[in-house]
């Protein structure tokens, strides 16, 4: 069946069975599945149709009701049903948060279920996204990285020619050098073209997108962000690297001028600026978007400093401690995350796989996937599991914001640093 046909007849039965109030497909609440059903909660952003086809192939699709949330309601959601003792058998968990749930007993630990040789089939960074204090408690749907996007006009205008291979990444001199080449200025001083965009969105943003990228630049450093152990700061992000980091970063906006303080979207689609740090899924938007932009865009590696580092981390299923048939739940969590239902999902949906055979049976010879795929196996790191990630995150990015708008780098490094520690102690 093809794709948008296969997509068609899921949407009609989801609505379908929405409105006979039973079935497959249940709005969030307190309703149950009917019979020995696993609930999985979820929100359509994640596409689950996909999950149906890879459980069909396993014979499993009718032991399973998908539990619909609202995607801007999913987290209070599942903490309010978790404290409630309401919540499903398996529910869907960023990987920075998957500490968080843990640490308050919401979840089954996983180590008894996995096989170690498919373990470790994970790419690395997922492999370290999933376990927090010695165990595992989750399995990913996906993974998630960025490359370094950039205008070929543009490149071409300055006599920039742009890496291909990770071997050839660029380092962070050469990053800023052809970022100085690329930014342009008219008579009067105003930047017409910034030379580079070095976070997911404009910094009067707040979200996980923005530390998902910021957290890069203390990693090229050098730095980590917490100790393996989860208790401090000190000598991780605190420390003369991750500071370096945030000059480094401070100085494009303040010094050199070649990235923008002022509110800016699609800045790479719209000419606004030559190089720009996001995710395979811009693809999707600049080709419904910005159709004549197509052929405009290429992508590099990400570029590196005293280490090569990639992000990583997404989505991934876990068992909650209420279910009552945890053996089931492992089984629709395995067929949903193998090597054949992560290629289902991936391919449908175009997000990245977490499992190295599964990115030997994608397509990954393009750009950007091609450059992807090096990274994800070579390069990927997972943002800490810890339960206090929230706050971790929130410190991060607003000393990485408040630099670009010209606060002290001490002051804001020092303020970033008492706030992680005070959220760990």
């Amino acid at each position: 069946m093809k794709k948008q046909n296969r997509v068609t007849l899921v949407v009609v039965l989801v609505c379908s069975l929405l409105l006979m109030g039973g079935g497959l497909f249940a709005q969030g609440g307190k309703e149950q599945a009917k019979g020995d059903k696993i609930i999985i909660e979820t929100f359509s952003d994640l596409f689950p149709e996909y999950w149906i086809e890879a459980l069909e192939a396993k014979g499993l699709s009718d032991k399973v009701e998908l539990r619909m949330v609202p995607q801007n309601q999913y987290e209070n959601k599942i903490r309010m049903m978790i404290a409630g003792g309401e919540v499903g058998d398996i529910i869907c968990i960023d990987a920075p948060n998957i500490g968080y749930y843990a640490e308050m007993n919401a979840l089954e630990p996983l180590n008894s279920y996995w096989d170690p040789a498919d373990f470790n089939d994970l790419v690395g960074s997922a492999q370290q996204a999933m376990q927090w204090q010695g165990q595992i408690w989750a399995s990913p749907l996906n993974e998630a990285n960025c490359v370094l996007y950039y205008n070929k006009q543009m490149f071409k205008e300055a006599g920039l020619v742009a890496p291909t291979k990770l071997a050839d990444a660029w380092d962070l001199d050469q990053l800023l050098d052809a970022a100085r080449k690329l930014t342009k200025v008219d008579s009067r001083g105003n930047v017409e073209v910034y030379g580079l965009f070095p976070q997911m969105f404009s910094v009067d943003n707040r979200n996980e997108g923005m530390t998902f990228t910021q957290m890069l630049f203390p990693w090229w450093f050098g730095a980590d962000i917490i100790s393996p152990d989860g208790k401090t700061v000190d000598g991780y992000f605190n420390s003369p690297e991750s500071k370096a980091a945030l000059q480094y970063y401070s100085d494009l906006f303040n010094v050199y001028k070649v990235s923008p303080s002022i509110a800016m979207s699609n800045p790479l689609a719209s000419g606004k600026a030559a190089m720009y740090i996001n995710g395979p899924w811009m693809v999707g938007t600049w080709q419904n978007q910005f159709p004549d932009f197509v052929d405009t865009w290429g992508a590099m590696p990400l570029p590196h400093g005293k280490a090569a580092a990639s992000n990583a981390g997404s989505w991934n299923l876990a068992i909650t401690k209420q279910s009552k048939n945890k053996d089931l739940a492992w089984k629709i969590i395995e067929a949903i995350t193998s090597t054949e239902g992560s290629y289902i999902y991936c391919s449908n949906t175009g997000n990245l796989p977490a499992r190295e055979s599964t990115l030997e049976l994608s397509d990954m010879s393009k750009p950007p996937y091609d450059i992807i795929k090096e990274q994800l196996i070579h390069t990927a790191k997972s943002r800490p599991v810890t339960p206090v990630y929230p706050k971790i995150s929130e410190a991060l990015m607003d000393a990485y914001n408040a630099v670009a708008f010209g606060e002290s780098v001490d002051r804001a490094f020092n303020e970033a640093v008492s706030k992680m520690n005070a959220a760990l102690q």
